[in-house]
């Protein structure tokens, strides 16, 4: 196998080089940026090592022109300085492997395993060029869990196939599905759909529209999502909860890829990416025959699991610091320095709520510090201060502390509180009959 290695490090280039010769692959090795494209054309090389930061320009924006050009070259992305984010931009690019600096042997030894395989049997690829990556979403995080994310959500973006997103609630299911958006294209339309609020009676008008006079109320016509999505992706968060005639629907759509608007009596053609969310297992409910096992199949043609923050509690200061940083221009406080025995309490909790609960919490320990040091005591009361009706750390907790804490620094003004929280005056009203709030 004839490998190509574009990095500047010489001590690395070296280790690489003599391993993959070790192995008896032919290895040639450039510095540049500038060299890569003519090296890769003169050369012709089954593989590229390809690292980010170079000394004369970023390895991601030579491997969409690489990609197009060579359609068969596999690149191997390399990076010890890129955000998490580099991952998804990577694999929208068109790179098959990431390799995280500083990494061991058996992590070269595997995508090496997986080259060599390839090259002995050649899969086909499609003639469409892969896509050109756009926005990149931001992750954060450092955890194996979250790179295969970050790798998955690329793949999404790239090839543009039905996605499913599992996870536990607050995990961030809708912020992968706008990375897949904002990565494909974030000029294309997004359409967002929660099946869990929608009466069974409405999800036809929700998802096709309607025309005028269709039923009761319906004074005007209405394009649904699914026009409003035409060209872009169409995201169905919580689609566990459809029922067995709303699921019947949506198979057909997704069979079809046609739709008629309720009262309409011609068959429009659909063009979107669907990607559906769900908390709830699916492959368990249609074993036990609570969602139809033909709509799984279709939805699940890439499925990425997100896992909740307890299992990756290695991600937990990043996120954290992301929080210290994000939150205080939103709330207009300054940002507060966070203690060590804080940021160990923090890691400790077991987060049942995951990302967004601990966005909440930061949002209240914030508040209450108003620019003075976060310490471990003043972590154990934030998660420790919950309401006799809510179980302890619920995200019903956070969320009911988060409000108070938002109010009192407002003064009660219920402008600036809606302002700050990002909520409507309504949803506010709710909220403070909701927790029981007295000032």
């Amino acid at each position: 196998m004839r490998i190509l290695i574009v990095e500047d490090d010489d001590a690395l280039s070296e280790f690489l080089v003599g391993h993959c010769r070790d192995r008896g692959h032919a290895v040639e090795r450039i510095r540049y940026a500038a060299e890569c494209l003519g090296a890769v054309a003169s050369r012709s090389p089954d593989c590229v090592f390809l690292d980010v930061r170079l000394g004369d320009g970023n390895g991601l924006d030579l491997l969409p022109e690489l990609k197009v050009r060579h359609r068969d070259l596999r690149v191997t992305v390399m990076t010890g300085f890129e955000p998490l984010s580099s991952v998804s931009k990577a694999a929208a690019g068109g790179a098959e492997y990431f390799l995280r600096k500083p990494f061991k042997l058996a992590e070269v030894n595997a995508v090496l395993e997986k080259l060599e395989q390839h090259a002995t049997v050649v899969l086909p690829r499609p003639e469409t060029p892969p896509a050109l990556p756009g926005a990149t979403a931001t992750f954060v995080g450092s955890s194996d869990a979250m790179t295969e994310v970050c790798r998955a959500v690329g793949l999404a973006a790239r090839s543009g196939v039905t996605t499913l997103i599992e996870g536990e609630s607050g995990v961030g299911k809708e912020l992968a599905a706008r990375a897949i958006h904002s990565l494909a294209g974030p000029e294309r339309p997004f359409a967002a759909v929660d099946c869990a609020t929608i009466v069974e009676t409405l999800f036809e008008s929700e998802l096709f529209g309607h025309e005028k006079g269709a039923f009761t109320g319906a004074v005007s016509s209405r394009d649904g999502k699914v026009r409003l999505a035409e060209g872009g992706l169409l995201f169905l968060d919580e689609v566990a909860e459809l029922t067995p005639r709303m699921q019947a629907k949506l198979l057909r759509l997704l069979q079809t890829r046609t739709f008629e608007p309720v009262g309409g009596t011609r068959s429009i053609p659909a063009n979107f990416q669907l990607v559906a969310a769900t908390n709830r297992g699916l492959l368990g409910m249609v074993q036990q025959g609570t969602f139809r096992s033909d709509l799984y199949y279709r939805l699940n043609v890439l499925r990425i699991l997100i896992p909740p923050l307890r299992d990756r509690r290695e991600d937990l200061p990043s996120l954290a610091a992301h929080f210290l940083r994000e939150i205080p221009p939103r709330i207009r406080v300054a940002e507060p320095p966070l203690a060590a025995d804080a940021l160990a309490a923090l890691t400790a909790h077991d987060w049942p709520g995951n990302v967004r609960e601990l966005e909440h919490t930061m949002t209240r320990l914030i508040l209450q510090a108003q620019g003075r040091t976060i310490d471990r005591a003043a972590v154990l009361a934030a998660l420790g201060a919950e309401p006799a009706t809510a179980p302890p750390g619920s995200l019903s907790t956070m969320e009911r502390s988060t409000i108070l804490a938002s109010l009192e620094h407002t003064g009660w003004n219920y402008g600036e509180t809606c302002a700050l929280l990002g909520i409507s005056r309504p949803t506010l009203r709710r909220k403070i009959a909701q927790y029981d709030l007295a000032r």
